[in-house]
């Protein structure tokens, strides 16, 4: 193999994506990541260290991804985002140097862009958090890259791995206080006819609890050998 040849992936750009239907990101946006997360056999979960800017910041939508923390293929990315969706950037983990601050957040505000989630750095946190935009990264620097950055290197809307978990383009991005949960796009489709119902009736369920009620586990608990003095 030629050592010189790139990754079928490496400086594509992929202009059109399949997303999950609007059906399916609604009916995901009003549950929580560890309700998606019992749902999907605890797969999808990216590394605890993404976490949003501030707790109470949610995002759910459709992905559009981008490989590497270079500046104009974040850009191209942000350019051929749709309104909802989630700008998912594949930046290696990184929290040395940042590739994403206030002004980014606010361009893509601007165009309805749901949120983004970043394996790595952002700068401007608290003016980040003041936009109110969904922001979720491994950690803050004011220290940004010089750019352009790997520039043989980058792509957009091509499959990636970012927090330990594969990105489709078009895979709904979920993340609350506790992370950020993807779900496949085909995953996406099948929960959404369950969905609505299972989180309606979990939550009729803890209405109901007025009152303690022992959870009985006694006799369990002697079947697999504890002894009880």
């Amino acid at each position: 193999m030629n050592a010189n040849k790139k990754h079928p992936h490496q400086g594509v750009v992929v202009r059109r994506i399949e997303r999950a239907s609007q059906r399916a990101v609604q009916a995901l946006a009003k549950t929580y990541s560890g309700f998606i997360l019992d749902r999907m056999g605890k797969y999808g979960v990216m590394h605890q260290a993404i976490k949003p800017l501030d707790p109470g910041m949610r995002v759910c939508g459709t992905a559009v991804t981008a490989l590497g923390p270079d500046l104009s293929v974040r850009r191209m990315a942000i350019d051929l985002a749709q309104e909802g969706d989630v700008v998912v950037v594949a930046a290696g983990g990184t929290v040395d140097y940042a590739c994403f601050g206030d002004g980014t957040a606010l361009k893509m505000r601007l165009k309805g862009v749901a949120g983004a989630v970043i394996d790595g750095a952002t700068r401007d946190s608290g003016r980040v958090v003041a936009l109110g935009f969904p922001t979720f990264v491994r950690g803050a620097t004011p220290r940004n890259y010089h750019y352009p950055v790997d520039t043989d290197h980058g792509a957009v809307n091509v499959p990636v791995v970012c927090g330990g978990v594969l990105v489709h383009p078009g895979d709904v991005v979920f993340g609350d206080a506790d992370g950020v949960v993807i779900v496949p796009r085909q995953v996406a489709e099948s929960l959404s006819a369950t969905i609505a119902r299972e989180f309606d009736e979990e939550a009729e369920m803890r209405r109901a609890m007025t009152q303690y009620s022992p959870f009985g586990l006694e006799e369990e608990l002697r079947s697999r050998g504890y002894r009880f003095e």
